[in-house]
């Protein structure tokens, strides 16, 4: 599969992280799609006139991991669980190909997201002072924050040709701790996750119009809190309004409607 991808993208105008700049996005509106990854051969054909693709030394698959953290309540998984339109999300991600790690704090606040990161040297359970330092500025408030969840999965990053618009494809997602990996249970190993990301939304975009006419609609959905309810939600977490979710993704994998999906929740 990852090679025959590889071959398809290499079909794609390629670009450098530096020209990758000209979409940051660093603060911007997103919007997540999931399909079946049976499917995803046949969207980046048709995506081809319209985006770059970003390619680095002739790699343009991606491996990234992250390591996600919350403190002993699990405010942030819980902050997603009700819909807070105000809520925080710490990681640490590492871009693999490159061995670059940044602890992130990414805010979701009316809709809007805004992410803020210094480097770091990698996974870690504990963090510097000038790591808390950055922490309390951007979460507002001292938290005892300790690692929960890890996860590895594949990206593919395209760019629009001609507006500031950015989409990332994820695939082969996979949740786990540092200790395990690979949990047994794994709901998005199977999905692919596209996340759309516009200074504000536009939904004359080609991919969106690619969705909209495939009956693909935006489906709020968070690697974070799929990962954290494979983990915990047997004995320590409650996820009630995620379960729904759980089986839609279920019925994706099976190759249902998503006609159905509903856009609100994670």
């Amino acid at each position: 599969m990852k090679g025959k991808l590889t071959d398809l993208l290499h079909t794609y105008h390629g670009i450098s992280l530096e020209e990758l700049s000209r979409a940051p996005l660093m603060n911007r509106v997103d919007e997540k799609f999931a399909f079946p990854i049976s499917k995803l051969e046949a969207f980046l054909e048709e995506m081809r006139p319209y985006y770059d693709v970003l390619n680095i030394d002739g790699k343009v698959i991606f491996d990234y991991t992250s390591q996600y953290f919350d403190n002993s309540n699990y405010s942030f998984f819980y902050d997603h669980h009700k819909s807070l339109p105000h809520r925080f999300k710490v990681r640490i991600r590492t871009y693999l190909d490159s061995n670059k790690s940044y602890l992130e704090v990414k805010e979701k606040i009316k809709g809007r997201t805004d992410k803020n990161r210094i480097n770091i040297d990698g996974f870690t359970s504990d963090f510097s002072d000038d790591q808390r330092t950055f922490l309390l500025d951007k979460l507002q408030k001292q938290i005892d924050l300790k690692p929960v969840m890890v996860n590895s999965y594949r990206r593919i990053t395209l760019v629009n040709k001609l507006v500031e618009e950015r989409l990332t494809i994820d695939f082969d997602i996979i949740n786990g701790t540092l200790d395990d990996p690979n949990c047994k249970n794994q709901t998005l190993s199977a999905i692919v996750i596209a996340e759309l990301k516009q200074p504000k939304l536009d939904r004359t975009s080609p991919f969106y119009q690619l969705m909209k006419r495939e009956l693909v609609r935006p489906f709020r959905i968070s690697k974070f809190c799929f990962g954290m309810i494979d983990l915990y939600e047997d004995d320590r977490l409650k996820a009630n309004r995620f379960k729904a979710k759980k089986l839609l993704i279920q019925k994706l994998i099976n190759n249902s409607s998503h006609a159905s999906l509903p856009s609100a929740g994670l």
